[in-house]
Protein backbone atom coordinates (compact mmCIF):
# COMPACT_ATOMS: atom_id res chain seq x y z
CA UNK A 1 0.00 0.00 0.00
CA UNK A 2 3.13 2.63 0.80
CA UNK A 3 4.08 1.63 -2.71
CA UNK A 4 0.74 2.40 -4.70
CA UNK A 5 0.71 6.07 -2.29
CA UNK A 6 4.00 6.68 -2.55
CA UNK A 7 3.19 6.31 -6.92
CA UNK A 8 0.51 8.65 -6.39
CA UNK A 9 2.73 11.42 -4.96
CA UNK A 10 5.13 11.31 -7.25
CA UNK A 11 2.96 11.39 -10.33
CA UNK A 12 0.88 13.84 -9.14
CA UNK A 13 3.95 15.86 -8.04
CA UNK A 14 5.49 15.89 -11.54
CA UNK A 15 1.80 16.54 -13.30
CA UNK A 16 1.99 19.41 -11.09
CA UNK A 17 4.77 21.03 -12.98
CA UNK A 18 4.65 19.38 -16.19
CA UNK A 19 1.09 21.80 -16.34
CA UNK A 20 1.88 24.51 -14.66
CA UNK A 21 5.31 25.40 -15.99
CA UNK A 22 5.51 22.92 -19.30
CA UNK A 23 7.74 20.26 -18.80
CA UNK A 24 9.69 18.08 -15.68
CA UNK A 25 7.10 15.51 -15.42
CA UNK A 26 10.49 12.63 -15.98
CA UNK A 27 12.69 14.90 -14.29
CA UNK A 28 10.81 14.60 -11.12
CA UNK A 29 9.40 11.30 -11.15
CA UNK A 30 12.46 9.63 -12.11
CA UNK A 31 14.40 10.82 -9.12
CA UNK A 32 11.90 8.60 -7.23
CA UNK A 33 11.15 6.09 -9.47
CA UNK A 34 14.09 4.64 -10.41
CA UNK A 35 15.28 3.42 -6.62
CA UNK A 36 12.17 1.69 -6.62
CA UNK A 37 11.49 -0.31 -9.92
CA UNK A 38 13.90 -1.24 -12.43
CA UNK A 39 15.36 1.00 -14.62
CA UNK A 40 13.67 0.40 -17.64
CA UNK A 41 10.37 -0.56 -15.72
CA UNK A 42 10.52 3.27 -14.06
CA UNK A 43 11.10 4.48 -17.32
CA UNK A 44 8.33 2.90 -18.99
CA UNK A 45 5.80 3.88 -16.00
CA UNK A 46 6.97 7.34 -16.21
CA UNK A 47 6.24 7.62 -19.82
CA UNK A 48 2.92 6.01 -19.48
CA UNK A 49 1.40 8.71 -16.55
CA UNK A 50 3.58 11.32 -18.31
CA UNK A 51 1.40 10.12 -21.28
CA UNK A 52 -1.97 10.47 -20.17
CA UNK A 53 -1.45 14.05 -18.85
CA UNK A 54 0.49 15.64 -22.18
CA UNK A 55 -2.17 14.32 -24.45
CA UNK A 56 -5.16 15.55 -22.18
CA UNK A 57 -3.54 19.26 -22.01
CA UNK A 58 -2.95 19.24 -25.41
CA UNK A 59 -6.36 18.23 -26.43
CA UNK A 60 -7.48 20.36 -23.99
CA UNK A 61 -5.68 23.52 -25.87
CA UNK A 62 -5.29 22.24 -29.20
CA UNK A 63 -6.23 25.69 -31.23
CA UNK A 64 -3.31 27.09 -29.92
CA UNK A 65 -0.28 24.34 -31.04
CA UNK A 66 2.05 26.13 -33.63
CA UNK A 67 2.41 22.84 -35.76
CA UNK A 68 5.55 25.01 -38.09
CA UNK A 69 7.46 25.35 -34.70
CA UNK A 70 7.40 21.66 -33.72
CA UNK A 71 7.78 19.57 -36.76
CA UNK A 72 11.63 20.63 -36.71
CA UNK A 73 12.19 19.51 -33.16
CA UNK A 74 9.67 16.55 -33.40
CA UNK A 75 10.93 14.64 -36.25
CA UNK A 76 14.76 13.73 -35.16
CA UNK A 77 13.49 13.22 -31.63
CA UNK A 78 11.32 10.70 -32.03
CA UNK A 79 13.79 8.90 -34.21
CA UNK A 80 16.39 9.10 -32.24
CA UNK A 81 14.74 8.34 -29.07
CA UNK A 82 13.14 5.03 -30.44
CA UNK A 83 17.04 4.21 -31.51
CA UNK A 84 18.58 5.59 -28.09
CA UNK A 85 15.68 3.35 -26.05
CA UNK A 86 16.65 0.97 -28.04
CA UNK A 87 20.46 1.22 -27.83
CA UNK A 88 20.21 1.07 -23.79
CA UNK A 89 19.13 -1.92 -23.69
CA UNK A 90 22.79 -2.87 -24.19
CA UNK A 91 23.98 -0.09 -21.55
CA UNK A 92 24.33 -1.76 -17.72
CA UNK A 93 21.76 0.02 -15.43
CA UNK A 94 24.28 1.81 -13.02
CA UNK A 95 25.73 3.23 -15.81
CA UNK A 96 22.46 4.58 -17.68
CA UNK A 97 22.48 6.40 -13.52
CA UNK A 98 25.58 7.92 -13.81
CA UNK A 99 25.01 9.18 -17.40
CA UNK A 100 21.51 10.63 -16.12
CA UNK A 101 22.96 12.57 -13.25
CA UNK A 102 26.76 13.29 -15.31
CA UNK A 103 24.16 15.15 -18.23
CA UNK A 104 21.72 17.04 -15.59
CA UNK A 105 24.56 18.28 -13.62
CA UNK A 106 26.20 19.70 -16.22
CA UNK A 107 23.24 20.83 -17.88
CA UNK A 108 22.54 22.87 -14.29
CA UNK A 109 25.46 24.63 -14.40
CA UNK A 110 25.28 26.03 -18.12
CA UNK A 111 21.24 27.23 -17.37
CA UNK A 112 22.30 28.85 -13.90
CA UNK A 113 25.30 30.17 -15.88
CA UNK A 114 23.63 31.49 -19.21
CA UNK A 115 19.98 31.25 -18.70
CA UNK A 116 19.34 35.02 -18.62
CA UNK A 117 21.37 34.86 -22.47
CA UNK A 118 19.77 32.15 -24.55
CA UNK A 119 17.73 33.31 -27.07
CA UNK A 120 17.48 30.56 -29.63
CA UNK A 121 15.67 31.44 -32.60
CA UNK A 122 12.85 29.07 -33.78
CA UNK A 123 14.65 27.47 -37.07
CA UNK A 124 15.09 24.53 -38.71
CA UNK A 125 18.87 23.84 -37.52
CA UNK A 126 17.94 25.12 -34.15
CA UNK A 127 14.59 22.70 -33.98
CA UNK A 128 16.82 19.73 -35.40
CA UNK A 129 19.74 20.19 -32.65
CA UNK A 130 17.83 20.51 -29.44
CA UNK A 131 14.91 17.91 -31.04
CA UNK A 132 18.42 15.45 -31.35
CA UNK A 133 19.33 16.45 -27.91
CA UNK A 134 15.79 15.57 -26.29
CA UNK A 135 15.39 12.04 -28.44
CA UNK A 136 18.26 10.55 -27.15
CA UNK A 137 17.63 11.91 -23.76
CA UNK A 138 14.61 10.90 -23.64
CA UNK A 139 16.02 7.21 -25.13
CA UNK A 140 18.49 6.70 -22.79
CA UNK A 141 17.07 8.15 -19.39
CA UNK A 142 13.25 9.41 -20.09
CA UNK A 143 14.33 12.17 -19.46
CA UNK A 144 13.96 14.78 -22.74
CA UNK A 145 12.40 17.91 -21.53
CA UNK A 146 14.86 21.50 -20.79
CA UNK A 147 16.23 20.72 -24.34
CA UNK A 148 12.89 20.88 -26.14
CA UNK A 149 11.11 23.89 -23.65
CA UNK A 150 14.24 25.91 -24.14
CA UNK A 151 13.27 25.93 -27.91
CA UNK A 152 9.89 26.01 -27.48
CA UNK A 153 9.62 28.63 -24.86
CA UNK A 154 11.39 31.87 -27.17
CA UNK A 155 9.77 30.43 -30.39
CA UNK A 156 5.86 30.61 -29.27
CA UNK A 157 3.93 33.55 -29.15
CA UNK A 158 2.35 33.61 -25.54
CA UNK A 159 2.69 31.08 -22.86
CA UNK A 160 -1.11 29.13 -24.04
CA UNK A 161 0.99 28.64 -27.56
CA UNK A 162 4.43 27.06 -25.77
CA UNK A 163 1.86 24.88 -23.31
CA UNK A 164 -0.24 23.46 -26.08
CA UNK A 165 2.99 23.24 -28.45
CA UNK A 166 4.94 21.42 -25.99
CA UNK A 167 2.60 19.09 -24.45
CA UNK A 168 1.64 17.96 -28.05
CA UNK A 169 5.19 17.43 -29.03
CA UNK A 170 5.98 15.83 -25.46
CA UNK A 171 2.80 13.44 -26.10
CA UNK A 172 4.17 12.35 -29.65
CA UNK A 173 7.02 11.47 -27.87
CA UNK A 174 6.19 9.72 -24.92
CA UNK A 175 3.92 7.37 -27.16
CA UNK A 176 6.69 6.10 -29.39
CA UNK A 177 9.09 5.79 -26.75
CA UNK A 178 6.70 3.81 -24.68
CA UNK A 179 5.47 1.64 -27.65
CA UNK A 180 8.80 1.02 -27.60
CA UNK A 181 9.40 -0.12 -24.32
CA UNK A 182 6.59 -2.10 -24.57
CA UNK A 183 7.64 -4.32 -27.31
CA UNK A 184 10.69 -4.60 -25.61
CA UNK A 185 8.38 -5.69 -22.44
CA UNK A 186 9.80 -3.15 -19.69
CA UNK A 187 5.74 -2.93 -18.70
CA UNK A 188 4.36 -5.44 -16.71
CA UNK A 189 0.78 -6.09 -17.00
CA UNK A 190 1.11 -7.77 -13.86
CA UNK A 191 1.55 -4.73 -12.16
CA UNK A 192 -1.47 -2.41 -13.84
CA UNK A 193 -2.62 -1.28 -10.76
CA UNK A 194 0.42 0.89 -10.53
CA UNK A 195 -0.56 2.26 -13.56
CA UNK A 196 -4.01 3.70 -11.64
CA UNK A 197 -2.09 4.89 -8.91
CA UNK A 198 -0.31 6.90 -11.27
CA UNK A 199 -3.13 8.43 -13.44
CA UNK A 200 -4.84 8.92 -10.29
CA UNK A 201 -2.27 11.08 -9.60
CA UNK A 202 -2.09 12.37 -13.08
CA UNK A 203 -5.43 13.53 -12.63
CA UNK A 204 -4.78 15.63 -9.23
CA UNK A 205 -2.10 17.22 -10.65
CA UNK A 206 -3.73 18.24 -13.88
CA UNK A 207 -6.45 19.82 -12.28
CA UNK A 208 -4.36 21.93 -9.74
CA UNK A 209 -1.52 22.65 -12.51
CA UNK A 210 -3.71 24.17 -14.53
CA UNK A 211 -5.17 26.67 -11.99
CA UNK A 212 -1.59 27.34 -11.38
CA UNK A 213 -0.64 28.01 -15.03
CA UNK A 214 -3.52 30.06 -15.66
CA UNK A 215 -2.30 32.87 -12.81
CA UNK A 216 1.25 32.65 -13.86
CA UNK A 217 2.96 35.77 -15.84
CA UNK A 218 4.90 34.85 -18.38
CA UNK A 219 8.02 36.50 -17.15
CA UNK A 220 7.46 34.20 -13.84
CA UNK A 221 6.87 31.46 -16.18
CA UNK A 222 9.80 31.34 -17.50
CA UNK A 223 12.23 32.55 -14.68
CA UNK A 224 10.69 28.56 -13.40
CA UNK A 225 11.89 26.92 -16.10
CA UNK A 226 15.13 27.59 -16.08
CA UNK A 227 15.16 28.06 -12.68
CA UNK A 228 13.55 24.39 -12.55
CA UNK A 229 16.16 22.83 -15.11
CA UNK A 230 19.27 24.20 -13.16
CA UNK A 231 17.70 22.53 -9.69
CA UNK A 232 16.60 19.14 -10.98
CA UNK A 233 20.16 19.01 -12.57
CA UNK A 234 21.96 19.45 -8.88
CA UNK A 235 19.54 17.57 -7.09
CA UNK A 236 19.92 14.05 -9.12
CA UNK A 237 23.97 14.20 -9.38
CA UNK A 238 23.35 14.79 -5.61
CA UNK A 239 22.02 11.62 -5.01
CA UNK A 240 23.59 9.59 -7.34
CA UNK A 241 26.99 10.53 -5.44
CA UNK A 242 25.18 9.84 -2.08
CA UNK A 243 22.43 7.67 -2.07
Amino acid sequence: MELYIAVFLISAGATFLQTSIGFGFAVFSMVFLHRVFPYGEAIALCQAFAAVNTVYVAIRYHKYIQFKIMIPLLIPSVLLGIVFTIYSYSVETQYLKAMLGLVLFFLSIYMVRYSQKIQLKPSTRNGVFMGSLTGIGNGLFGIGGPPAVLYLLPATDNKLAYLATAQAYFSINNITNLSTRFIKGDIDLGNYSYLFAGWAGVAVGVAVGLLAFRHIKAEVLKKCIYAFVGINGVWIIVQELIL
